[in-house]
């Protein structure tokens, strides 16, 4: 008898089956208890639609008895649960088989407690989501807006994440009408929106001037068609923020502004909502106050001591007088401020070459004493002197001189 086989190492049986909300999987192997166990496990897994990885191993075989040949193929799967979902209350039982006959079991999944942690949450984020809503809703007709603003703001984001577990348990729960989300937060954004829009911003500062970066009190008043607004945000700005206001119950709110453009301009003040930016362009109230001003330069006049080369001593003098510090000539009542200029060669590059410039100013009588060390580049060392008083900036000079000056 001619007898060959290549045989099977191994051979799985499964039976689904899903009643109601209880999920089921039976399966078999004549490998070993586990193998069965975790194949009944992976059968109730994918059934919930989670991801099942397996490795599975195909065994042809040819059968020759007595010069008849019979061909065949067999399986052995190794089956690793990996889901996406933890299958908490998953129920594993042995079944009992003959002796010989292989290993059974069957999972069985209560969908009901699988999935009630995912319900109670979205139970708990459809009340929030309700509750939120009624509060922006009832700040709105109190007028205060920031409030409706932040709870709507809230909402919104609450109903996203409801939106997100619901589309997890839609894998793996049936959804009826019961889990459908109802609000009218569109409806209040939309009456945000157009009440916000028709606010109105008023201040009786007009014509300010400054003589220093701090400008001198002013209040804003902020209104609606019903009147003044209370407790409502206001943020000043001009490349920065420069303070944050809420109005008080008459509507105004007060600023004491500091450090504002004084060197260079702008020379205004931006008032706006303190909202989000996509609320602002959709009321159209982005920048929508501006309050100028003009800055005042006291004129400080100095003899002004300068032995340099003539085009060096004047290129000090402009930079000076851009700071409203101008020299004079003969005046007994104006400080005398000394000028030394030094310069050290850094390094040279065919016809040109880099300098470190050093400029110092002092004045004992005005309390002046200003150093300060650039770098420069020219064809030659006056070029490069130049280049470096053009980058030097000599407002702490400008600082020093102002209790002479009566700034």
């Amino acid at each position: 008898m001619n007898f060959k086989s290549i045989f099977l190492c191994a051979c799985l049986a499964a039976i689904p089956a899903m009643a109601g909300k209880i999920v089921t999987y039976t399966a078999t192997s004549k490998i070993s208890q586990e193998e069965a166990n975790n194949s009944a496990i992976a059968g109730v897994a994918k059934q919930v639609k989670s991801k099942i990885s397996a490795t599975q191993k195909q065994t042809k075989y040819e059968d020759i008895y007595n010069g008849e040949s019979t061909l065949g193929e067999t399986y052995r799967a190794n089956n690793t649960v990996k889901s996406n979902v933890v299958l908490k209350g998953v129920k594993v039982v042995p079944v009992k088989m003959e002796k010989g006959k292989g290993f059974k079991a069957t999972a069985t999944l209560d969908m009901d407690e699988f999935t009630a942690d995912l319900r109670f949450r979205l139970n708990s984020l459809k009340q929030d989501i309700a509750n939120l809503e009624k509060s922006s809703r009832q700040a709105f007709n109190d007028r205060l807006y920031i409030n409706s603003v932040n709870d709507h703001a809230e909402a919104l984001e609450k109903v996203n994440e409801y939106n997100f577990y619901l589309a997890q348990l839609a894998d793996v729960y049936p959804i009826d009408d019961s889990y459908r989300l109802q609000h009218s937060l569109p409806e209040i954004e939309k009456a945000l929106v157009e009440r916000l829009s028709r606010l109105t911003f008023e201040t009786t500062a007009s014509n300010i001037e400054i003589g220093k970066p701090e400008m001198p009190s002013w209040d804003i008043l902020v209104k609606d068609s019903i009147g003044p607004v209370p407790s409502f945000p206001l943020v000043a700005r001009q490349s920065r923020t420069l303070a944050e206001r809420r109005t008080q119950d008459d509507g105004v709110a007060t600023f004491n502004l500091r450090n504002v453009n004084f060197e260079k301009g702008p020379y205004v003040i931006i008032v706006e909502p303190n909202l989000p930016y996509e609320l602002l362009r959709k009321t159209g109230m982005v920048n929508a106050f501006e309050l100028p001003y003009k800055v005042l330069r006291s004129r400080c006049e100095v003899n002004l001591q300068c032995s340099m080369p003539s085009n060096v001593c004047m290129a000090i003098e402009n930079a000076l007088s851009k700071k409203s510090i101008f020299a004079t000539e003969g005046s007994a009542n104006s400080p005398q401020l000394k000028v030394d200029v030094s310069t050290s060669v850094r390094n040279k590059l065919g016809k040109l070459a880099s300098y470190d410039v050093s400029i110092s100013i002092k004045g004992a009588a005005a309390g002046a004493d200003f150093f300060s060390m650039s770098k420069g580049a020219g064809k030659n060392e006056v070029d490069a002197t130049l280049s470096a008083i053009k980058k030097t900036d000599f407002s702490p000079l400008q600082k020093q001189l102002e209790p002479y000056c009566g700034k």
